[in-house]
């Protein structure tokens, strides 16, 4: 299921992973490499807030009573804004930022030259592309090409000499989003001419999703991942227990075909998922496991830490592990820290009470995710 089609909520929407090739040099991350056997640890962030109603389209806004983040409806060019963020990566351990890019002077591409790379503390983090294809290669029956090699000049001459932008083996590395749909058996003439091209591109596939992955699909890239955990975890099974041992067989599965053809594996965790304000068909999941009596708020994204990303760390890539995300709100999945102010609630503003959150409580969790991120893996 393409949990992360396009849609316009506010102007949204996509991350796109690389891969890696053989990788057995360190992450040019802060402090860590893959010698330690600690994570290099990434987050999907997105620059692409204006503040305003634009904030309606997100779920905890339609709470009873409402939730929100602990920098208020924020606009991403905010210099206070970008400050913060990078102060609660740093609480929570967090090294990393792939940054949603949907093409040259964009909304995304503006804040991400203009607002986050100048900012005076940019520099205790690191940062990569995450190169949203559903806005560059339109749909996926008859994917067009025409801005890829374009768009990947213009990242090398704009960001990939930087020295704050992100290097395995030396290279700079470039998620893709959607690569299952876009370069699974098509594509295959783009994909030569960017290796013609950019021999020195570390690119990371959004690749894997669900069980049966195969090594031929990872042979084009230099490390996979999977942006989608939802739709392969919690959404088919509910916030339960069997929804995780699932994630991790997949994730098993897809790291031995990777590795058996050279190409790196990422392994991807989501604290939940809920896009009920901007679409319909996929069911809210709550963040806590239903099936465990007494289960609290954060339960599952530790669970996920544990069970599924530290087992299956690959010094291949440097053992980076991926969090969806930093800061999606429309679908609910930011560890970005809340106001932590408003009572829990299961409540909303729809016509039932329940349409948002389908009973589920929500809690206004504040820093806990980060502190869950900073205490499983320091």
């Amino acid at each position: 299921m393409n949990t992360k089609a396009p849609s316009k909520a506010g102007g949204l929407l996509a991350l796109l992973l690389l891969p890696c090739l053989q990788a057995a040099e360190p992450v040019a991350s802060p402090e860590k490499t893959d010698t330690d056997g600690k994570p290099v640890v990434g987050v999907y962030y997105y620059p692409w807030y204006r503040g305003g109603r634009e904030w309606r389209q997100v779920m905890r806004q339609h709470l009873q009573p409402p939730q929100q983040p602990k920098l208020g409806r924020y606009r991403s060019d905010d210099p206070d804004v970008i400050g913060d963020h990078i102060a609660q990566s740093l609480q929570g351990g967090i090294d990393f930022w792939a940054v949603s890019w949907w093409g040259p002077d964009t909304q995304t591409d503006v804040n991400f030259r203009d607002a986050i790379l100048p900012h005076p503390d940019s520099g205790k983090l690191k940062y990569a592309v995450l190169y949203e294809a559903t806005g560059r290669m339109g749909r996926f029956a008859s994917p067009d090409y025409q801005h890829w090699i374009p768009d990947l000049t213009y990242l090398q001459e704009r960001y990939f000499n930087l020295p704050s932008y992100l290097r395995i083996n030396g290279k700079p590395v470039v998620f893709v989003y959607l690569t299952r749909e876009y370069f699974r058996n098509k594509g295959a003439e783009a994909l030569k001419e960017t290796r013609e091209r950019f021999p020195d591109l570390y690119l990371v596939g959004d690749d894997v999703f669900g069980a049966g992955y195969r090594a031929e699909w990872a042979r084009n890239f230099d490390a996979v991942t999977a942006y989608d955990v939802y739709g392969q975890s919690v959404g088919r099974f509910g916030g339960t227990r069997k929804a995780v041992d699932f994630l991790a067989a997949n994730y098993r599965h897809a790291k031995a075909e990777a590795n058996s053809v050279g190409t790196a594996f990422m392994p991807t965790i989501a604290p939940g998922y809920n896009d009920t304000a901007v679409r319909r068909g996929h069911p809210g999941r709550a963040r806590y496991f239903t099936d465990q009596p007494g289960s609290k708020e954060g339960d599952l994204f530790r669970s996920m830490i544990r069970d599924v990303a530290v087992p299956l760390l690959d010094a291949r890539c440097g053992n980076v592990m991926m969090v969806t995300s930093f800061n999606e709100w429309y679908e609910d999945t930011q560890i970005e820290a809340t106001s932590g102010t408003a009572d829990p609630s299961a409540k909303d503003d729809s016509e039932t009470g329940e349409y948002y959150t389908g009973g589920d409580r929500y809690e206004d969790y504040g820093p806990l995710y980060l502190d869950i991120l900073r205490e499983e893996l320091r």
